[in-house]
Formats: structure tokens, C-alpha cells, sequence
């Protein structure tokens, strides 16, 4: 018997938001829905979020809410700590993330402090985003933390194929 490990990843909002959401109009939107359903499906990979993750789908309408509430169920949570905002918050100071997206520094301080190597999303504007990747790579490093992968589902299995 062959025991193969798997890879940790944490996801963001947009991933359990995808997988719940019924098949979009908009062609490229289902398209990522569609790579994220076989992300999901794919057994090489244990998924971790955190409470904030937890707090921004738990908005909106009560179903929707709980339909997303229900795919995460049972998955590994992180406690967002004090030490994880301070994190954060200097990926801010630094430069690498802006204010207004405090929330997506937090979850790279999350796979940084707690040495998850991965970070999944379609958030391309701020976290998958190849001119801020460098800056986040850089203020993870000063603070003596190696910095997540951070990617698209499509190419984290990529990566790993």
C-alpha cells in the first residue's frame, strides 16, 4: 500500500462561494467554477480555511450562506490570533497589500505563520496577482516566515501534476 501525502491548502472565500454557486452565464466565471469543482475532487490536497473565511461566507442570504457553510464542514479551521492581524497588518505597512484588503493579508498571514504552503483563490486582484506576489514573498521572508504559494486552483494542480 502505497501512503501518499497530501498537500495542504488554504482557501479563501471564493472557493466554497464557486463550488455553491449555481453555473454562471458569464463563460470565464464558469469556467473557474468548473476547475474548482475538480480542485475540490481532487484527493492529493486537505483543504484549511480559517474563521475569517467562515465570516465572509456566513453573509448574505441565510440559504446561499448555509450551502457554503455546508461544503466547508468538517474542514481543518484556523483561529485568527492576534499575531496573524499583526501579520497582516505589516503586509500592509509594507506595501504588499493594500488597506482596503486587509481581509486577503490576513489569510496570507494565516498559511505564513502557520506554515501552509499553499493559498488557493481566484482573487486576482489582490492575492493571485503577479505584480503584488513579489512584495508578499519579500515581507513574509523579512519576517522570517516562508511565504505561501499562492495560486489559481488550476494552477496549484498544475503545479503538482
Amino acid at each position: 500500500m502505497i501512503i501518499t501525502k497530501r498537500h495542504q491548502v488554504y482557501i479563501d472565500a471564493m472557493i466554497p462561494s464557486y463550488l455553491a454557486a449555481p453555473l454562471s452565464r458569464d463563460p470565464r466565471i464558469a469556467e473557474w467554477q468548473r476547475i474548482t469543482r475538480e480542485f475540490w475532487q481532487d484527493s492529493r490536497f486537505e483543504f484549511i480555511l480559517s474563521d475569517y473565511v467562515l465570516g465572509e461566507i456566513s453573509l448574505g442570504n441565510k440559504a446561499k450562506a448555509a450551502a457554503r457553510l455546508n461544503i466547508v464542514a468538517g474542514l481543518t479551521t484556523v483561529v485568527v490570533e492576534d499575531f496573524d492581524r499583526a501579520f497582516a497588518q505589516q503586509l500592509v505597512v509594507q506595501a504588499a497589500m493594500p488597506q482596503t484588503a486587509f481581509t486577503d493579508a490576513v489569510h496570507i498571514a494565516v498559511c505564513a505563520i502557520h506554515d501552509i504552503p499553499y493559498l488557493a483563490t481566484w482573487n486576482l486582484a489582490h492575492i493571485a496577482n503577479p505584480r503584488t506576489k513579489p512584495k508578499i514573498e519579500l515581507a513574509c521572508r523579512n519576517a522570517g516566515y516562508s511565504p505561501p504559494c499562492i495560486d489559481t486552483p488550476q494552477t496549484i494542480m498544475e503545479e503538482l501534476s
